[in-house]
């Protein structure tokens, strides 16, 4: 039986504000340039070199649930059981099997085939694990016997029908590092090569896989290719808030006025929710003895290796900040002058000797170093000996702390409107220069100075003339060739954080302390509670006045419209039987039959 999407955790209400508001305020970034989180799920899952199928299952759901959305897979082909494995060492079926209740005493001995002289110098001990399935101890390895690729797939692929909601659809993206699995009978020494018929073929290639199950939700090369060549029936097809914002790529226009760009990638928005598509797969690393697997074979499904991902070296300082690898410039004003296109950080320091909120703290200050610099941190070490199916909280914890937005704690709840319908409390976002650069919810009647964008560059920016509230502000609070704007990225956000510590304005001696070091950002949920929306204080919430309520107002209607479809199933139905038994007694009367419009909207 294949594995399922299965997870009993969830996000508390702040947590999916976090990600929902900061997923939409970067919704018309190429994707390319949207930072994110990124976990290995050998380091997550079988840290302790336990690869137990059941286990698994709950781990990868659970990473899925608490907001990872790289994922980066080590599989293993084994030529013996013609699979792709999660365990790195291949089971041959001669060899025998010593069953133990336990991993000290043994009960039974049995074999799976009749083992050959050679094969018989080795056994393999079959263990039962706490989640019931039946591990095989292959040197340090406890291996389920069919933990698989298709695995993985299975549960993305439930995953995917589970969340369907506007309000829960994120990108994610799996980078595959392929590698040979050893043998059973020397589980420790390196794989050998695969060359021939030991290659997979057919519906064994790992694009075929990802296919079979998952094909309408992947993003594919051709897809890529195709909507690059004509931007005028792809990504500027779709109304403004889906398209992407150009000055993140370069746009080619020809004598015909069709337009083109070389190295363009589709927005959040217009993948997510014009086109669907919730999954990116490239080929990460691959070892020398897989060189001869093909990876071509339907090569319309995974990106070349490399192609998502550009790994950056990082140093630290001792405070956490990073030395190098940073994408920050202040002299840059373009994008292609801080091209930070797919930047990936696998560098995130677990210190010694602290305590686990310490180290855990420790952890988060990197991360937040790494997205502040437009790189997506990468999660590579087990946290504390302990696999995510075992103790999600930490992973959770690290999840959370790849948002480059909010600060701990925000956006604080927020109480009703008043009679006016204007929200009297916590209801717009400002950039807190005493907590970084992070937002925070404060009362929208508040007298703060704004965050002003220059034209549409990403990374230039002006404040406004003087303090004031945030409808004021975002009505006429900016300076000429500017709007009252909000960053999009970790990137833009460092931009804008540095702008106001060294800016040199002159501001008004009579502004309070705070007005000058809270700025107003392009944010707020004055429409609907946690509902957090650019746009001003009059664009509504796109996801109706209660979410949850939206979602049981679609089932609803889905199941009103089945049973109105079934009613007048029924009476047609009726009405045909009760003409064909009219006919029966007027044999030369003929009826073509009733004409409807069908079920009303």
């Amino acid at each position: 039986m294949s594995l399922t999407f299965t997870s009993d955790v969830s996000l508390n209400a702040t947590e999916a504000a976090v990600f929902l508001s900061e997923r939409d305020v970067a919704g018309q970034i190429p994707i390319n340039f949207v930072t994110t989180s990124a976990v290995s799920l050998r380091a997550a899952c079988f840290g302790d070199n336990v690869f137990d199928r059941n286990s698994a299952g709950r781990c990868i759901s659970d990473l899925l649930v608490i907001g990872y959305r790289r994922f980066l897979v080590d599989v293993y082909w084994s030529p013996d059981q013609r699979d792709w494995l999660f365990c790195p060492v291949s089971f041959s079926q001669d060899i025998p099997v010593v069953t133990v209740s336990s991993a000290s005493s043994a009960t039974s001995t049995s074999t799976t085939a009749t083992a050959s002289t050679k094969t018989a110098q080795a056994t393999v001990t079959a263990v039962a694990s706490s989640s019931g399935s039946v591990l095989y101890e292959l040197g340090p390895y406890r291996c389920s016997m069919n933990l698989n690729l298709s695995d993985l797939i299975n549960v993305f692929h439930d995953f995917f029908q589970t969340y369907t909601s506007e309000l829960t659809v994120y990108t994610r993206y799996i980078s595959l590092n392929l590698h040979a699995a050893a043998s059973a009978t020397s589980p420790t020494e390196p794989a050998v090569s695969v060359t021939g018929s030991q290659l997979p073929t057919g519906s064994e290639f790992i694009s075929a896989l990802f296919d079979e199950r998952l094909s309408s939700y992947i993003y594919m090369p051709s897809e890529l290719a195709y909507e690059r060549a004509n931007l005028n029936k792809s990504w500027f097809e779709v109304e403004d808030d889906y398209k992407p914002i150009t000055e993140y790529f370069t746009i080619q226009e020809d004598a015909k006025k069709e337009q083109s760009t070389p190295d363009g990638w589709p927005c959040g928005k217009y993948l997510q929710l014009a086109k669907e598509k919730r999954l990116l797969i490239d080929y990460g690393t691959i070892d020398s003895q897989m060189k001869d697997y093909n990876q071509s074979y339907m090569g319309d499904v995974i990106f070349p290796s490399g192609y998502l991902t550009s790994t950056i070296s990082v140093s630290l300082d001792a405070d956490g900040s990073l030395d190098t690898g940073c994408f920050y410039n202040p002299d840059a004003t373009t994008v292609s002058q801080v091209n930070n296109s797919w930047a990936l950080s696998d560098y995130i320091p677990i210190p010694s000797g602290l305590s686990q909120n310490s180290t855990i703290a420790a952890m988060t200050t990197v991360i937040s170093n790494l997205t502040a610099c437009g790189l997506t941190p990468a999660l590579n070490k087990t946290l504390f000996n302990q696999t995510a199916d075992t103790d999600i909280q930490p992973y959770d914890e690290i999840s959370l702390s790849t948002s480059w937005a909010w600060g701990i704690g925000e956006p604080a709840d927020a109480a009703s409107s008043d009679d006016n319908g204007y929200a009297s409390v916590d209801r717009c976002a400002v950039m807190d220069l005493t907590k970084t650069g992070q937002w925070r919810a404060v009362n929208c009647t508040e007298s703060r100075y704004a965050a002003c964008r220059v034209g549409n560059l990403p990374f230039t920016w002006q404040l406004s003339t003087s303090p004031n509230t945030f409808r004021e502000s975002y009505n006429h609070g900016c300076p000429a060739n500017t709007t009252m704007a909000i960053p999009r990225t970790g990137l833009e956000n460092t931009y804008l954080h540095q702008y106001l510590l060294t800016r040199t304005d002159v501001l008004d001696p009579s502004s309070t302390l705070e007005s000058q070091t809270n700025v107003w950002v392009d944010l707020n949920s004055i429409d609907v509670e946690s509902c957090w929306v650019t746009g001003g204080p009059d664009h509504g919430c796109p996801y109706a006045s209660d979410p949850q309520q939206l979602e049981r107002r679609t089932v609803l209607v889905a199941a009103i419209a089945g049973i109105v479809i079934c009613i007048i199933a029924a009476l047609t139905l009726f009405v045909k039987c009760n003409a064909n038994r009219r006919n029966s007694r007027r044999n030369k009367r003929v009826i073509k039959g009733w004409e409807y419009e069908g079920v009303p909207s």
